[in-house]
């Protein structure tokens, strides 16, 4: 004898079905902030993300929307704006806050580099483990030396002694050997590269024989 199940019986089951898918695919507030992070999504577009997932019911209750209009006031108090430009005066503590508990400055490296349109500083960590952190930026300093010299002084270089990452060109500013810009720096020696009339006269340079970081000295 077959059985068949009345209409009212489907329409229960389908109910508990669609309560129980939905309660399953709820986003909490810390699972839709990951979400948004691995998605590398910008204020309005993380916005028009939550709001249409909170349409469809996929959202918890608790879950504000207008949350990622004001996500960077937790990380404004560790960050300072001083001779045009911003950067991090409390590197432990902002490590902290994005939710590296444990700081130790030998697991980092700190990056620096220059484009057309800003000067940028970046700690790195070793191991690859966590992302890459800014610390520093200016839309009007140039890659010099004495730039880089106030840059170190703002992020406490001293106090932290990261191993620097930076390519040729800012090698040659580290050492105090060139101070402009450079199109043919060389670490090993001090040929001046600006010097016209001298090349194709003068083939080599005096070497350097210790390396130190004159623009921290």
């Amino acid at each position: 004898m077959e059985y068949r199940k009345t209409d009212t019986e489907s329409e229960s089951e389908d109910t508990f079905c669609e309560t129980r898918v939905t309660v399953h695919q709820q986003f909490n507030q810390s699972e839709l902030n990951d979400l948004v992070r691995d998605l590398d999504l910008p204020k309005q577009a993380a916005e028009l993300l939550a709001s249409r997932l909170k349409e469809k019911q996929v959202l918890d209750r608790t879950v504000k929307v207008s949350f990622f209009r004001k996500r960077e006031e937790l990380l404004l108090p560790y960050f300072s704006v001083e001779n045009k430009l911003v950067y991090c005066n409390d590197i432990a503590g902002l490590l902290g806050q994005l939710g590296i508990s444990s700081y130790d400055p030998g697991e980092w490296r700190l990056f620096l580099d220059s484009s057309k349109r800003s000067l940028k500083c970046v700690l790195l960590h070793n191991g690859n483990v966590y992302g890459a952190v800014p610390v520093g930026h200016s839309t009007v300093l140039k890659e010099q030396h004495d730039v880089i010299r106030i840059v170190m002084d703002f992020l406490g270089f001293h106090d932290h002694n990261w191993i620097i990452c930076v390519d040729l060109k800012m090698v040659s500013f580290l050492l105090g050997q060139q101070k402009g810009y450079t199109k043919f720096p060389c670490y090993l020696c001090m040929w001046d590269s600006r010097a016209r009339e001298k090349h194709g006269h003068r083939r080599s340079g005096p070497y350097v024989k210790h390396f130190k970081l004159a623009c921290l000295t």
